[in-house]
């Protein structure tokens, strides 16, 4: 087993883990590392000396714990610039049918990537999500079936010429190469997520310090990724505004005394605080707290389903409902209000299958850094002793084909980045 350390740079905190994964699939943290993030805004690098540091320093807390030297790391991305499409293509291939191989699948993939280009964009992930046979729908694995014509629809996402190649410099001033790039909510979604929910139809959000990004997932396959430009951070300077505080405070008070529904808070509660520029504490009502704090996740989440309506996602297909991750997710009442707000059963995304670390990292605040492990795991050879193969083998491993030739589609295009 060799090991991986996936680098999960937000708005608030840069968050460097340390693990590898077993014979059994199961995730173990060796090492964590932790630092304030600076000179990063919601993606975009502001400042680059500030942004280093703020790497180095997470990278080196990472290093010491797990008590090994690092020099690599799979990058989280994820910023305002994202963007995501389906595309839809077919290729005929004889006039008799003929067995479908990897190099059809590619071909279509490759047509899907060439349509999505964009003038100052980066194409991050293709990701095919279904294939038509002939006239036969449905089809999840074409590898190996007879057909004389295939199609396919291809999820297609981009991001930003400049935050991505940014974001790059970031990490390779700090000293370490960058071995695999992947889409934060992917990330995210694969930590938290079950095959299940996928299957049933799901809408994942995670919330974070300066961003709300979400992936839809319908019969097993992505069916749309976005990014709301806000997040808890927003939260937090409507604290500061309204109670005329500091943000350090705010945040603390947010976190101590918050909750997203007003409505379930006494009018006799009260709180503490140190008003700017006054010497004594005075007191205020927690419940005001409380709508200050739900008036802004109504915005975030108002902005959510419009993208949603824009793209006529029936919410109600959804039949796993919504799972919620991200630091902002721990915010008292979180749930509650999702439940309320979109009519939909949800719960709070927790990392699964982890072990070493447990109490720290089984947190929705990790989710990104540690499914950048387990994508790391599935999709850049890690620890695996041959790559993808085109040979009579194509089972091996108790792989799937369409695993496989997944795992290379997804990132088999990040040499044209």
């Amino acid at each position: 087993m060799k090991l991986v350390t996936a680098l999960d740079i937000g708005t608030s905190k840069v968050i460097a883990l340390v693990g590898e994964i077993d014979n059994y699939g199961e995730l173990h943290v060796i090492g964590l590392g932790e630092a304030p993030s600076k000179g990063i805004d919601r993606g975009y690098v502001t400042r680059l000396d500030l942004a280093v540091n703020s790497v180095v320093s997470a990278i080196k807390e990472a290093q010491e714990m797990a008590g090994v030297k690092l020099a690599t790391v799979v990058l989280g991305i994820s910023g305002t610039t994202l963007k995501s499409q389906n595309e839809k293509d077919a290729i005929s291939i004889s006039s008799q049918p003929v067995e479908i191989d990897y190099s059809h699948v590619e071909r279509l993939v490759d047509r899907a990537v060439m349509r999505s280009r964009e003038e100052g964009y980066e194409i991050l992930s293709a990701i095919p999500r279904k294939f038509i046979l002939d006239e036969q729908e449905g089809v999840i694995d074409p590898i190996g079936l007879l057909g004389s014509k295939i199609s396919a629809e291809v999820h297609v996402v981009k991001v930003g010429t400049s935050l991505l190649k940014n974001t790059e410099k970031v990490v390779i001033n700090a000293g370490m190469e960058i071995i695999g790039k992947f889409l934060s909510p992917l990330a995210s979604a694969e930590a938290v997520l079950t095959q299940e929910e996928k299957e049933e139809g799901v809408l994942m959000v995670d919330m974070g310090a300066g961003l709300t990004d979400f992936v839809v997932y319908s019969e097993g396959s992505i069916l749309f990724t976005g990014c709301v430009p806000m997040g808890g951070m927003n939260i937090t300077k409507d604290i500061a505004h309204f109670m005329k505080i500091n943000s350090e405070q705010a945040e603390r008070i947010k976190i101590e005394s918050g909750h997203a529904l007003a409505d379930v808070v006494s009018e006799a509660e009260r709180i503490k605080i140190k008003p700017r520029g006054e010497e004594r504490e005075v007191t205020v009502s927690r419940k005001q707290l409380a709508e200050v704090i739900q008036i802004r996740i109504e915005e975030i989440m108002e902005r959510l389903a419009d993208i949603l309506s824009q793209q006529s996602i029936d919410l109600n297909t959804l039949h796993a409902g919504i799972v919620i991750t991200g630091g902002s997710s721990k915010l008292a009442g979180m749930r509650e209000f999702m439940e309320r707000y979109f009519d939909l059963p949800v719960r709070i995304g927790y990392p699964i299958g982890i072990i070493g670390l447990k109490e720290k990292v089984q947190d929705p605040a990790y989710a990104t850094a540690v499914g950048l492990i387990k994508l790391a795991y599935k999709n850049l050879n890690i620890g695996k002793k041959s790559v993808v193969q085109k040979s009579t083998d194509k089972r091996a491993e108790n792989t799937s084909s369409l695993s496989i030739i997944l795992a290379k589609l997804k990132y088999f295009f990040k040499d044209i980045m």
